[in-house]
């Protein structure tokens, strides 16, 4: 039975679900390894414009802003983040990333998780309503997990470190489960868009077509339709009606469902009708196939006991043959059983062998010992050859030409040492040439090296003087002291003595770029200053040559016998001293040559004399192996005869052990004779007696009956007695033949009620399946060969009769059943029927009520669209829109909308994607969105997010753009986050109610510094509900 559906009539006072946030307002943003922002909270105005800007390296970019609001959509589920299909996966793009950061990764390795946590509160009542989100971002499934929970829950630390180590832990401690990215925008902020964002950017992915962007004409009517109702909160009126027809649909379904069902009972009651039939003749040749199967029982046993009689005869004729052969195999067995014991022959084999190899061991380390001696003359003569070959020359005692090889060899290690040392001089002495060539020699050389490097100009003090000869000895006392000193530019001291932090004990002479008169003449204008200032503080003496300060008690001894100022002086000093370096080399590696040469003669001795002593010592040893030899002549015969004897012995046990094992092979053949012939007559008893078991006299008896019984059956008269001629005649047919009979009778029957005679198919119920399957696997063709039971007939026979006898009652009820449905079928078809007229009425009043609904919400939208195109100067708005109800069950609401506007005082409406001036376009997508958002309902917080908010703008644009924006926010509580250039923000600081600051200073910084805040809140609670955390961690300035 079924009842019609009432639809559910939409009504524009229905009210909307905002979700568990409700109309509170984002106050608060606290963000957690989301690109390079730091943790530090980010506080927000409500119902204002908020502008977002920032400074780079260079200028506005490279600041995070379209990161940082990116971050802000997606935690307000912004609907282009599209959490659907492999959407959520995109989301970790937002993650901090070394390479994106442009920092190593070594030191700042990718974040594989973060945060982003958000405090809503409503304005009527902060600290009460106070409610904070939570969305945790994985590199992995799952990519979006949101926690929630009343009161706000940031992290407050004042480290840096320490708030990201607490994030996860107060992620875990909010209630949960988690809801998922499909989710958590509807349970949230219901099925109403909180968040319309456009973006240059989401993670990776480019911002795609948006109401924002009408200029680009990617955006067809249909998606601003969908879009436009959506951001009204009135698509519920079309989900409302996409269910009323799902009830229609499925009502509809129904009715076919039942109009099938009708179709097809009149067709199986038809095919019960004519089973009914074959059900009767099945009967009739299942009958007739039982009076043939009893009948191939009472010829069987008949069958049976003839052979019985014939297996008997032939089993007692073969009796005493058997008897004979089993005495054969007795005397054949006791006959192999003599020559069985062979113990004493192979032990005497074994003893014979051992004795044979003990001798032939002996003998063999007897050839091996003689073969051994010979070899150690023959070598010993070779070696004592090779000795005296090598000692000739020898001459002297060994001990003494040891002594002086050895006082050889030191010589030769001296002079080595000292020519090293000769060639390290020599190239020390050339090394210093080429530093002084260069400025580089000395204390003053380094410290002229490392300025040189870092870019400035330098020279050492001495390096750069040419004192003339006759006041060489009163200047050099005075510059004695400063020989490490270097002169540099004045203007570079700063540089110069950071550059040399690494160098201790450096000393700088300043030169001054004014130009001075001052003595000494030999100096360079720059240098006059100090070496007046110098000599004015140290007087001289001549005898000795002296430099004296009076005031310090420091006085300087001269009289160098060489310059030290000058670098020609220097270089002729140097040069001079790799002469001599020069010469104190050739004198050495003179030494050690012949040093070398005497070592490598004494070292010839020494071996010499070792090889005659050697050759001595060999001759001594051959005398010795030469006597053992003739001494083991005797011995080894001895041994030669005693291997021959043993030899012989195991030879006569060989032959023992051979003769006896060919005697025992004849025993075994006699035994395996008789007993074959055994084994043949027993298998012919075993035979006979297997076929009178097989016979299974007492089976045909069970079924048969008796002899008597079965004669009486076959209408045979009883033995001795003549066959009645006033009788029917005899059954003569074979067992086979009647078995045939009853197997042909029975196949019938199966057929009759359309069973496959091979696969059982068609069965009616599994136990007549499983008996023919059984009955096909066991039979031949036609029942041709002897079933091994009688199952094969027995159990599909049985299994048939037990069904039809359950069918028979069935059967006699079938019409009148078949009657009383077709009555029923009739009545339900008709209320179906019913309920889908009634349906259809519904779904047509329900579409003509949301077409009026929708018109009127877009009418509404065409209004505010109207009014600030006008508002901004320009000639009026208007929205042509095509509302198509879906013509069938399966089609869908289309809405077209194209939004059109005048761009001259007299001209025609134009579409969106007319092309004219893009700044005006523009203009026109924010006044679209902004309408959008005046004419949906519960305005109050909502947050809409523009990117590059000035891009295309002059200047007249910007600030129409910027007041209505800003006028919109502050009178419907919306809250909109617009960033803005360098070009921008002067302009924009009329309007805006709070600024946001990002500053990323340096490309080798890993993350912003604290984003800065400006706007002033009237709602003091609202301020002092994040204020703990907003000054946690940053400094006031």
């Amino acid at each position: 039975m079924t009842t019609q559906a009432q639809p559910v009539e939409p009504t524009s006072e229905r009210e909307i679900d905002l979700g568990i946030i409700g109309d509170r307002q984002l106050v608060c943003v606290q963000l957690f390894d989301i690109a390079r922002h730091p943790s530090a909270p980010v506080v927000l105005v409500p119902s204002c414009f908020v502008a977002v800007t920032g400074k780079g390296p260079e200028d506005s970019n490279e600041s995070g802003k379209t990161s940082w609001m990116a971050s802000v959509s997606l935690l307000l589920g912004d609907p282009e983040w599209r959490m659907y299909g492999a959407g959520p996966a995109a989301v970790a793009q937002l993650l901090f990333e070394p390479d994106t950061a442009g920092v190593a990764a070594q030191r700042y390795p990718a974040a594989t998780f973060g945060f982003i946590a958000g405090v809503f509160a409503n304005p009527d009542d902060v600290l009460a309503t106070a409610h904070t989100v939570w969305m945790r971002i994985s590199a992995t499934a799952p990519y979006v997990q949101i926690r929630h929970a009343p009161g706000v829950h940031l992290a407050t630390s004042n480290d840096e470190e320490d708030r990201h180590s607490a994030a996860p832990a107060i992620f875990k401690s909010l209630p949960s489960p988690a809801l998922g990215a499909t989710q958590y925008a509807e349970r949230l902020y219901g099925p109403v868009p909180r968040c319309l964002a456009y973006l240059t950017s989401r993670g990776k992915r480019r911002g795609g077509p948006s109401l924002l962007k009408l200029e680009t004409g990617l955006f067809t009517p249909a998606g601003i339709g969908a879009a436009l109702i959506d951001l009204t909160g009135r698509a519920h009126l079309l989900e409302t009606d996409e269910a009323v027809r799902r009830d229609l649909a499925r009502e509809t379904a129904q009715l076919t469902d039942l109009e099938h069902e009708n179709e097809n009972a009149l067709a199986q009651e038809e095919q019960a009708l004519n089973a009914i039939d074959q059900r009767d003749k099945a009967r009739q040749n299942l009958n007739q196939a039982w009076d043939f199967w009893q009948l191939h029982y009472a010829r069987g046993l008949l069958d049976v006991l003839d052979k019985q009689q014939e297996l008997s005869a032939a089993k007692q004729d073969i009796q005493p043959l058997l008897d004979d052969a089993k005495r054969a195999v007795t005397r054949a067995a006791e006959g192999l059983s003599a020559l069985q014991d062979t113990r004493k022959v192979d032990q005497d084999l074994r003893e014979a062998d051992e004795k044979n190899q003990t001798a032939t061991n002996r003998l063999n380390q007897a050839l091996d010992r003689e073969r051994g001696l010979r070899l150690d003359i023959t070598n010993t003569q070779e070696q004592i050859q090779q000795a005296e070959r090598e000692a000739v020359g020898a001459h002297g005692t060994l001990d003494d030409a040891r002594r002086a090889a050895s006082e050889a060899r030191r010589t030769t290690l001296d002079a080595e040492v000292r020519r090293t040392a000769a060639e390290a001089a020599r190239t020390s002495a050339l090394r210093d040439i080429e530093k002084a060539e260069r400025g580089h020699y000395g204390q003053a050389g380094r410290t002229v090296e490392i300025l040189t490097a870092a870019g400035i100009e330098a020279v050492g003090l001495l390096d750069g003087l040419e004192i003339p000869p006759n006041q060489r000895a009163r200047w050099e006392a005075r510059l004695a002291l400063y020989r490490d000193a270097v002169c540099i530019d004045a203007d570079q001291a700063d540089r110069a003595t950071h550059e040399l932090a690494e160098l201790p004990g450096a000393v700088l002479v300043l030169r001054q770029n004014s130009r001075s008169a001052r003595s000494p003449a030999f100096a360079t204008p720059a240098l006059r200053p100090f070496l007046h200032t110098l000599a004015e503080r140290l007087h001289t003496t001549t005898d000795p040559i002296a430099a004296l300060d009076d005031e310090l008690g420091l006085r300087i001894l001269g009289g160098f016998p060489q310059p030290i100022t000058g670098r020609s002086a220097l270089l002729e000093r140097l040069h001079h001293l790799v002469d001599q370096a020069q010469e104190t080399l050739r004198t050495t590696v003179e030494a050690a040559q012949r040093a070398s040469t005497a070592q490598e003669d004494a070292d010839l001795l020494v071996r010499r004399l070792e090889h005659a002593q050697r050759a001595t010592e060999l001759r001594t040893r051959r005398q010795a192996l030469e006597t053992e030899l003739a001494d083991f002549a005797p011995e080894l015969q001895r041994l030669h005869a005693v291997s021959e004897q043993a030899a012989q012995v195991k030879e006569d046990a060989l032959v023992k052990q051979k003769v006896l094992v060919l005697q025992r092979k004849d025993a075994e053949h006699q035994l395996q004779a008789a007993r074959k012939t055994e084994q043949n007559l027993t298998e012919q008893d075993d035979d006979l007696s297997r076929q009178l078991t097989t016979l299974n006299i007492d089976y045909w008896m069970e079924r048969a009956g008796s002899p008597d019984q079965a004669r009486t059956a076959l209408r045979l008269p009883p033995d001795g007695q003549q066959q009645d001629p006033n009788a029917l005649p005899p059954e003569r047919r074979s067992e086979i033949s009647l078995r045939e009979l009853a197997g042909r009778h029975l196949q019938q029957a199966i057929a009759d009620l359309g069973i496959d005679l091979i696969s059982g198919a068609g069965a009616p119920i599994p136990a007549i399946t499983q008996a023919v399957q059984l009955r096909a696997n066991q039979a031949g063709e036609e029942g041709s060969r002897q079933f091994a039971s009688a199952e094969a007939f027995e159990r599909p026979a049985n299994a048939i009769q037990e069904w039809l006898g359950t069918r028979a009652d069935i059967d006699r009820g079938t019409r009148a059943r078949v009657t009383a449905n077709r009555e029923e079928r009739e009545v339900g078809l008709a209320a179906a029927q019913q309920t889908v007229a009634d349906l259809n009425q519904s779904v047509r009043a329900m579409q003509g009520s949301i077409t009026l609904r929708l018109d009127q919400a877009l009418q509404d939208i065409e209004d505010a669209l109207d009014r600030l195109n006008r508002g901004a100067g320009l000639y009026g708005a208007e929205l042509r829109r095509t509302l198509t109800p879906p013509a069938s069950l399966s089609d869908m609401w289309r809405c077209e909308i194209t939004p059109c506007w005048r761009r001259t005082p007299t001209g025609p409406m134009l579409p969106y994607d007319n092309i004219t001036n893009a700044a005006q376009e523009k203009l026109f997508s924010i006044h679209l969105v902004l309408a959008a958002l005046l004419a949906s309902p519960h305005p109050r917080g909502r947050v809409l997010i523009l990117d590059e908010l000035g891009d295309a703008l002059g200047y007249h644009h910007r600030r129409e753009v910027l007041s209505a924006i800003a006028g919109t926010a502050e009178q419907h509580g919306i809250s909109v986050l617009g960033t803005c250039q360098e070009t921008l923000i002067d302009d924009a600081a009329d309007f805006y109610g709070s600024l946001l600051y990002f500053h990323y200073p340096s490309h080798t910084e890993a993350l912003n510094t604290a984003t800065r805040m400006f706007g002033y809140d009237e709602n003091n609670e609202r301020v002092e509900l994040t204020l703990e955390a907003l000054l946690a961690g940053r400094a006031l300035w």
